[in-house]
């Protein structure tokens, strides 16, 4: 039988279904409105439903998802090296099925790359992202205030989208001083040939961008890495549509081909000049 709702009977007729359902409804708003007057009166029960509490009215929609959006999903990166690097070999599998057993033993991210940020109890949302990167960063506040060469940051941060990296832009700014500029990095909004001369004209101790742009900068020369000190994957945000930087091959995948860059990955976990993926 169709689930389309069926016309009404010519002539004027009644449904004798449609009354009864309708008695029905009225007797049981009738016995709802009696217990609410009742339990009002007896000054025992007051709330009838949650709509009295103040704490439960919805959040308009904007504010719903960005309180969504800023949610921490802590068992993906608030885990030590190993979890870690068995999270992105499983994801490297995922995103790259087509790859050999070698061409995948290529790509699989060490134990060692990892920095073990499991002290960290505050929640990885972006406005603690200044204090995260505070912590675990040898000189605090005044190193990441700094930078000695043009177009070589010592911070690098990877976000999944344009969005993300204007929310991290804002509160990084704390890092930005006369010396030092905080970056931001990414297609579509902003175009390749303007963030190459960016990076060629400016000392920026901080950059912020998608890891497809971010591949393009390393290719034409732009953005150095000799200076560079930590990696920092936003690993912990997710959009409205639940989505994270591992969930999507085509943020992932790039962000695999930067992480395998020749010069930064054979620093991973040296004694001298290491760079450290931190999973925020």
């Amino acid at each position: 039988m169709s689930r389309t709702k069926q016309k009404a009977p010519k002539g004027g007729g009644k449904d004798p279904q449609d009354i009864i359902r309708r008695e029905k409804s009225e007797l049981v708003a009738g016995d709802l409105t009696q217990k609410k007057v009742a339990t009002t009166m007896g000054g025992k029960k007051r709330k009838l439903d949650q709509s009295d509490d103040p704490k439960t009215y919805p959040l308009p929609k904007r504010a719903a998802l960005d309180t969504e959006s800023e949610q921490s999903t802590s068992p993906d990166v608030a885990v030590d090296p190993s979890l870690l690097a068995d999270h992105f070999a499983k994801n490297i599998q995922k995103w790259f099925s087509t790859s050999s057993p070698i061409e995948l033993e290529d790509m699989y991210l060490p134990k060692k790359a990892f920095l073990d940020t499991t002290s960290y109890t505050k929640e990885r949302l972006a406005a603690n992202l200044p204090d995260f990167l505070e912590q675990f960063s040898a000189g605090g506040k005044e190193g990441l205030s700094n930078c000695e060469e043009v177009g070589s940051p010592h911070t690098i941060v990877l976000a999944m989208s344009g969005m993300r990296i204007a929310d991290l832009m804002r509160e990084l700014r704390v890092f930005k001083s006369q010396g030092s500029k905080v970056g931001k990095f990414m297609p579509k909004h902003m175009k390749l040939e303007m963030n190459i001369k960016f990076l060629q004209s400016n000392r920026v101790g901080i950059a912020i961008g998608t890891p497809e742009r971010l591949n393009q900068l390393l290719e034409a020369g732009a953005l150095k890495t000799q200076g560079l000190q930590r990696i920092v994957v936003d690993g912990s945000h997710h959009d409205e549509k639940r989505s994270t930087i591992f969930t999507i091959g085509q943020i992932f995948r790039p962000m695999v081909a930067f992480l395998n860059d020749d010069n930064i990955r054979q620093r991973y976990g040296a004694e001298q000049n290491k760079v450290d993926i931190i999973v925020f």
